[in-house]
């Protein structure tokens, strides 16, 4: 079964994504969706001369993309192990990979942008938030968990991003105060 009827019948059917019967080429089509996110996130970049152009940008992108996407599945399935949630965590990252079909909106939401009818950042948090929304709904079908729950699963991987960072940047800026003095 190509990607795109293994598409149609997960968006007609999304319990396929949780449930025992499993398509044949339903993983392939969820790295496809990486890839085409990326694909759409890249050329997006590329309007505004944001990233270097080339097969291997691209593939470090891509490359990018995967790990973090391996590390957010990874977290979310250990959080939800932890509050006795049922699930897989090999299914949400095939379940994450079908959230980013969304990031291929990038593109013609660019050129729109390109044209300055709407700004570019309205259509990063356009997409950002359908992005976030698809894939709370996809970790409600993975896990039988609810919304509320399903948005913490989400949210505490990037908080806890962010903390690091922010403790990292206080000490840099601790160490260069150390250096001056």
């Amino acid at each position: 079964m190509d990607s795109f009827h293994v598409l149609t019948e997960v968006l007609q059917r999304p319990a396929l994504l949780a449930g025992p019967e499993r398509l044949t080429g339903i993983n392939r089509t969820g790295i496809f969706g990486y890839f085409t996110g990326t694909l759409g996130a890249f050329m997006f970049m590329r309007l505004y001369s944001a990233i270097p152009p080339g097969v291997m940008s691209f593939m470090m992108v891509f490359g990018f993309v995967i790990a973090l996407n391996l590390l957010l599945a990874a977290v979310i399935h250990l959080f939800m192990e932890m509050t006795d949630a049922p699930g897989s965590a090999h299914r949400l990252f095939t379940a994450f990979g079908y959230s980013d079909y969304l990031l291929t909106l990038l593109l013609p939401l660019g050129f729109i942008a390109k044209l300055n009818y709407i700004p570019p950042f309205v259509c990063i948090f356009l997409c950002a938030g359908l992005v976030v929304y698809a894939r709370v709904m996809l970790i409600k079908r993975v896990y039988p968990v609810s919304v509320n729950k399903a948005l913490l699963a989400i949210a505490l991987p990037y908080a806890a991003f962010m903390t690091v960072c922010f403790f990292g940047a206080i000490y840099s800026l601790a160490w260069f105060v150390w250096l001056l003095i």
